[in-house]
């Protein structure tokens, strides 16, 4: 079983709610290593668009908010067998 922290949890919501509404629901596993590889993976390109979208500042550094979801990526990434 694996859950992610609350932060983790929260951002995971933000980005879906930002990105991609209609897989909100996969936000309600309480256990991700359910999910498919497949909706992971999906997952994991999400977060990557909202991490070009807004985990940079003006000058291309990564944010606070980028650092976040780039560890966000690495935990999904870890869940895929």
């Amino acid at each position: 079983m694996f859950k992610l922290n609350k932060e983790m949890h929260i951002l995971l919501k933000q980005t879906l709610e930002s990105q991609n509404k209609h897989l909100l629901w996969l936000n309600v596993y309480e256990d991700l290593s359910m999910i498919e590889t497949e909706k992971i993976n999906k997952l994991r390109d999400i977060i990557a668009d909202e991490l070009m979208e807004k985990g940079f500042d003006e000058r291309d550094n990564i944010n606070n908010l980028g650092r976040a979801l780039e560890e966000l990526i690495d935990i999904l990434g870890n869940l895929i067998p």
